[in-house]
């Protein structure tokens, strides 16, 4: 081989090897970068289960106060009836 020949060699295996090292970089910097956005959309997502827990309990808490608030009101009822009979009773 002849040395130019040689030294064109070596140039291509540095370009080579420059442009390897390159993607080999920029691989390396995508990986991270996908690391951050899945540790992001994980952290989202659990927000989103908090919060839909705490919709659920106050949705809970909801139902309680209304059953309640129905049981209250069938007692009123009874209350104003025993009243209404009362009124009948003594006229």
């Amino acid at each position: 081989m002849t040395e130019d020949r040689l030294e064109r060699i070596e140039k291509i295996v540095e370009s080579n090897s420059r442009a390897i090292q390159a993607l080999a970089d920029a691989v390396a910097r995508d990986r991270e970068e996908r690391k951050q956005e899945q540790k992001g959309l994980y952290d989202y997502l659990a927000r989103i289960a908090s919060a839909q827990s705490d919709f659920y309990q106050t949705q809970a808490d909801f139902y309680r106060h209304l059953e309640r608030m129905d049981d209250r009101h069938a007692q009123m009822i009874e209350i104003i009836r025993q009243i209404n009979e009362n009124k009948s009773d003594r006229t």
